[in-house]
């Protein structure tokens, strides 16, 4: 476990119980609760209980007990298991039990005993096919229901058609490169569609869905023929650089956020805040450039990240470059991706630091202005930095790509 990290060592996951029965063991009343839960996603809960009568706890037909099976016996029933909740209401027993489970590598869960239990039932937000589980591993799950509460209000029962939509829509989504085809997803998403498709009416968003794929290709198409990219390049990437103000994850701008969290690569120096580099995909690559470097140390690590940057927008993927502070090792990389033709759009850190409240005091003889620092991006950088015209400034987080 990180250090100065206080959670166990938890790993959140989903398990299949449609295939192997769950069980369920044990006699205390607070099994009933778990056992209902269990129906909403097991066809079938295999139980052991010493209760009679036994419909107590598995009056459902779905629930199948085994009837000559006491609870002081059911060791031989967990191997195999997706997932074992028992309480016998002996503590010894539930001890040999749990042991037993862990020993197979079966999840057991123990109501009220965090010692006993090697998994946990979070608070569930079923909007199907998306499910959430919001867990406080055992410590307050009160917590984790007012979590539940407020999740649920942010989204609509029908929210899970959304994802039923764009699973049937894949194919039409899969000649484009991956970075734009998570940007359309993204506007189907934040858009009018997902409310269309939430009621039911996905002719609509299908037309929204068509609009948007023509529109992505009918750009490519048009900076093609302006002479903006050749045959070569016409999927290629974006490329954005993030301002990290003085380096805090709570300076970065909300544009900033999401940018990082939708990159297929991202640039960063060593020393870079772990919760800036968190926010990225699981998915994503990152390129390091190594902090302490002078001279022409400096050169080899800058052309190897440049070409890294280069290959990955013309294979159409998206790239953010964090820009620290100040570092001459991250301006001599800019430097090198400006003279290769590599423009990016720029998103200022989230507070306001010049008059105008701007956030960049724009670009003047000496380069460009960093708010509140009084550093300043070379000239030579600029190309690389600003809009692709000859507007004269930076272009803000509000701008058109």
């Amino acid at each position: 476990m990180t250090a100065g990290r206080t959670r166990p060592g938890l790993f959140p996951c989903f398990l299949t119980v449609d295939s192997v029965p769950p069980l369920v063991i044990g006699n205390a009343a607070v099994l009933e609760a778990k056992i209902r839960l269990l129906l909403k996603f097991a066809p079938i809960v295999d139980l052991v209980t010493d209760m009679r009568p036994v419909s107590r706890l598995g009056g459902d037909r779905a629930v199948r007990v085994l009837a000559d099976v006491p609870c002081r016996r059911a060791h031989d029933h967990i191997a195999g298991r997706p997932l074992v909740i028992l309480d016998t209401a002996d503590p010894a027993l539930n001890a040999s039990l749990s042991a037993v489970a862990r020993a197979a590598g079966v999840p057991v869960n123990v109501p009220d005993n965090t010692a006993l239990s090697s998994a946990w039932l979070g608070s569930i937000v079923d909007r199907a096919p998306v499910l959430i589980a919001i867990s406080t591993a055992g410590a307050a799950p009160v917590l984790g229901q007012r979590v539940r509460a407020r999740i649920e209000s942010m989204l609509p029962a029908g929210f899970g058609r959304i994802a039923t939509y764009l699973s049937r829509r894949r194919d039409e989504l899969q000649g484009l490169v991956p970075a734009r085809r998570r940007a359309i997803q993204h506007r189907i998403i934040d858009g009018p569609a997902a409310a269309q498709i939430i009621a039911g009416d996905e002719s609509a968003a299908d037309r929204q869905l068509a609009g948007l794929i023509a529109a992505d290709r009918a750009r490519a198409a048009g900076q093609m023929k302006a002479g903006q990219m050749n045959a070569g390049q016409m999927n290629a990437g974006q490329f954005k650089i993030i301002d990290m103000g003085s380096g805090d994850v709570g300076l970065l701008s909300l544009r900033g956020v999401e940018a990082i969290r939708n990159a297929d690569l991202v640039v960063h120096q060593t020393g870079t805040d772990a919760a800036i580099i968190d926010l990225a995909r699981r998915e994503a690559d990152f390129a390091a450039l190594p902090d302490g470097l002078s001279g022409r140390a400096m050169r080899g690590p800058v052309k190897k990240v440049a070409d890294m940057v280069v290959d990955a927008l013309l294979g159409g993927q998206f790239v953010v470059l964090l820009l620290p502070p100040s570092s001459s090792l991250m301006m001599m990389l800019v430097d090198r991706l400006a003279a290769s033709g590599q423009n990016a759009a720029i998103i200022p850190a989230a507070r306001p630091f010049d008059d105008a409240g701007t956030g960049w005091s724009g670009i003047g003889r000496s380069g460009i202005g960093r708010p509140g620092t009084g550093a300043m991006i070379p000239p030579v950088a600029q190309p690389a930095i600003q809009s692709a015209g000859r507007g004269g400034r930076a272009r803000h987080s509000g701008d058109r790509p």
